[in-house]
């Protein structure tokens, strides 16, 4: 088992301490200065690629060749660290860790020990106290995390019996927190057992040390962000069994880490897709109404802990039409203006650049099925 003295996540932290953004005014011409890298990546799920953006002039501006993911990648997210990018599939003879360089498209692969099927869930980079970048991965069919290191043909088990269907695994001071979904998976169906929780295990010795079970009525475990001492929760809700419509209730958990206590719950008055954190400061969340696909956008101030656009205030992003955008993921630039990425299974996906209000801009042509996007 690899040991850190220190860690540091890239969650929201690392977003609000700053990203460079292209001061570019154009994407060619005489004597325009064209990006040397990316503002912007997304995964396509279905497609199997990452591809690059800038913003120019209320453009967005592909850059660079998609990155190939492989053959059969079933992958669903994203994360990254500087040059360094991290992803997880369920590929065809086993599951997989993806590293890459955004810069050079140089790519290396960690398999779990055996060439085992985990359904691994979403990977989260990390920092050793020399500076070595990893990235923890929870193990969803082995009940179990790991931590896996670019180079390194094997991922190495860190924290095995975590739950019965973990979701995420994410530094938090001195701990490692679980997220369970407290899902029964033995019988090919996801049933649930209860509410969701977490558990928190020591950085240095991997021991156990406590578990946080979440308010009954909480839902489902989408996505979690850490700032200092406090998680921030999006419990996306659940599924009518029999006709797949949302049943209106997820919530937004508020957690202090340290004091290993609820702060508040905040119900959502709908299921939550997707949470990003823009370079704004603020959580964006996508939300679904009436069915799966029609979705807005709620915007939560982590740092004063209040809705800026809450459930009764929401976010419609707007087509170039003025319909309604159905988005699947939205992130946002420091000066408030979104990114909205739509999601497509049969055909090629959207990503829209979007006022602060949800006010259409301008869009570019993606790959199938995008799942995350991230802001460099």
């Amino acid at each position: 088992m690899r040991r850190w003295d220190s860690v540091t996540v890239t969650a929201l932290a690392a977003v609000l301490a700053g990203c460079n953004e292209s001061s570019a005014p154009g994407p060619d011409g005489p004597g325009v200065v064209t990006p040397d890298r990316s503002d912007i990546a997304i995964l396509n799920s279905i497609s199997g690629t990452l591809q690059q953006f800038n913003r120019i002039d209320d453009r967005l501006v592909p850059f660079g060749q998609d990155i190939q993911l492989g053959a059969g990648f079933d992958g669903e997210s994203v994360d990254f660290l500087q040059d360094l990018w991290v992803t997880t599939s369920d590929a065809p003879g086993g599951s997989q860790v993806l590293f890459g360089s955004f810069s050079t498209g140089e790519q290396t692969v960690a398999a779990f020990p055996g060439n085992a099927s985990v359904d691994p869930g979403k990977p989260t980079v990390i920092a050793d106290a020399a500076g070595t970048l990893g990235a923890l991965v929870p193990a969803r069919g082995l009940d179990a995390i790991f931590v896996a290191f670019p180079g390194a043909p094997v991922a190495q088990l860190v924290i095995e019996r975590v739950g019965t269907f973990v979701e995420r695994a994410v530094p938090a001071g001195l701990f490692i927190v679980s997220i369970d979904a407290n899902l029964d998976d033995e019988g090919g169906e996801l049933q649930p057992l209860g509410p969701p929780r977490m558990a928190l295990h020591e950085f240095l010795s991997g021991s156990f040390f406590d578990e946080l079970r979440l308010p009954e009525g909480t839902t489902g475990a989408t996505e979690a962000l850490v700032l200092e001492d406090n998680l921030l929760f999006l419990a996306g809700g659940s599924l009518d069994p029999a006709t797949s419509a949302p049943m209106g209730n997820g919530s937004l958990v508020e957690i202090n880490v340290t004091a290993r206590g609820v702060q508040d719950t905040n119900t959502l008055g709908g299921n939550g897709l997707s949470m990003e954190p823009g370079r704004n400061g603020l959580i964006y969340i996508v939300r679904t109404r009436d069915t799966t696909t029609d979705t807005d956008v709620l915007t939560f101030n982590f740092s004063v802990r209040v809705f800026e656009r809450g459930p009764d205030n929401p976010i419609q992003p707007l087509d170039r039409d003025g319909s309604s955008l159905n988005c699947r993921v939205v992130s946002a630039f420091l000066d408030g203006e979104m990114l909205c990425s739509t999601y497509e299974t049969g055909s090629r996906g959207r990503l829209i650049l979007l006022s602060a209000d949800g006010e259409f801009i301008s869009d570019t042509p993606t790959g199938a099925g995008t799942t995350d996007i991230i802001l460099r």
